[in-house]
């Protein structure tokens, strides 16, 4: 990337979620299409030049490929440039950071990043055994292996290396599905206690049910542009991309030197953070990967908020204001964009009920693909 386009600052010009949940009545391509129409409308309908898709599973789960046809044309974009990202779990952010760096370029002035998965086009075991397919299928998943149980394989690593139990997982949940309470996006509002969590049933020894997300249907977009194609008057409250990377790790588990270390998190966010000439503690706002509690653990220490052993300690910082995964819903390759969404959200100060006491000023959102073998990190704020 050289200097001329690093000068050409992109900002998210509006916003669009659909909630996440069982949505019987509404196909794929809808639920994209009307994710899409939200966030022009809340960009002030500006129209864009392309529609960049993430999804994890419609070719299983829904029996459909080509989404940028299908869901464009659905929108009423015929004739637009439009395809689909796939990065499992980060299929959103994937998304979306080609969307910021086609604006960026300036080939592209106007782009929608769409992230959307339809969970409920078949049976709960279908889908499960479609979401295993984010694992090395030749040496893991062939033999059985399924997400769930590698998180619980690196959970128990974790708490018997650190002399740990259990119930270290349980702030976790416990946050997240305190702050979805009031997300009118959520899935689960009714909150969780501790009493609830400890009588939970535990499936993947050491993780229960509480820490592992659920599949969800759901569709989340962002519209960005450049600052310079913005009314003047507007700039000042727009939310700017500040910094934007993506870095892989191995995929299986028996691959990686480190089991208990998830280093496309920290290259991804130390990258990042980089390109945004910041350093993490000017970061007020954390949006990362909850899909499972350990995922969570990992991740704030791989990226530099905990050290080993401690990434279970939460309490004391701003993270997953809205729910995450846990208590959102995980709408799997549509989850990334929701994140994005809704650290967006906070830094315009309309996160409603959810609203961080003091406005964050900038805003580190990271989303996870296959147990961590895939980080894609943005940093978001107001320049």
């Amino acid at each position: 990337m050289n200097t001329n386009q690093e000068k050409k600052q992109v900002v998210i010009a509006g916003i669009g979620m659909l909630p996440v949940g069982e949505h019987w009545d509404l196909s794929l391509r809808t639920l994209g299409a009307r994710a899409v129409r939200k966030a022009l409308a809340d960009s002030g309908n500006l129209k864009p030049d392309a529609i960049y898709i993430g999804n994890g599973l419609a070719n299983i789960l829904s029996h459909q490929a080509n989404l940028g046809a299908l869901i464009s044309d659905e929108a009423g974009f015929s004739g637009i440039e439009s395809c689909t990202f796939e990065a499992a779990g980060a299929s959103g952010a994937a998304a979306f950071r080609a969307a910021c760096l086609a604006v960026q370029s300036g080939l592209i002035d106007v782009a929608v990043a769409l992230g959307v998965e339809k969970i409920t086009d078949c049976d709960g075991s279908t889908a499960l055994t479609a979401q295993d397919l984010i694992l090395n299928y030749e040496f893991e998943g062939i033999t059985g292996l399924t997400v769930a149980a590698g998180a619980a394989i690196i959970a128990q690593r974790y708490i018997s290396e650190h002399l740990l139990d259990h119930s270290i997982f349980q702030n976790i949940a416990l946050q997240s599905y305190q702050h979805a309470q009031d997300n009118p996006n959520a899935m689960y509002r009714n909150g969780l206690t501790a009493a609830m969590y400890q009588k939970q049933s535990i499936k993947n020894d050491p993780l229960g049910l509480f820490d592992i997300s659920s599949l969800a249907d759901g569709a989340a977009a962002l519209v960005v542009t450049r600052e310079e194609l913005i009314p003047v008057e507007s700039r000042e409250e727009m939310v700017r991309v500040l910094g934007s990377a993506n870095a892989i790790a191995p995929l299986s588990l028996h691959d990686r030197h480190q089991l208990l270390q998830y280093s496309a998190a920290s290259q991804s966010a130390a990258s990042a953070l980089r390109k945004a000439g910041m350093s993490l503690n000017e970061v007020d706002l954390f949006e990362l990967w909850d899909a499972n509690s350990i995922d969570t653990v990992l991740s704030m220490e791989a990226i530099g908020l905990a050290l080993p052993g401690k990434g279970w300690q939460t309490e004391n910082i701003i993270l997953n204001s809205m729910g995450g995964c846990l208590g959102r819903g995980n709408p799997l390759g549509a989850s990334g964009a929701y994140q994005l969404a809704e650290a967006v959200l906070q830094l315009r100060g309309q996160a409603g009920a959810c609203q961080i006491a003091q406005l964050p000023k900038r805003a580190l959102v990271q989303a996870l693909g296959g147990l961590g073998s895939t980080a894609i990190t943005h940093i978001l704020g107001h320049g």
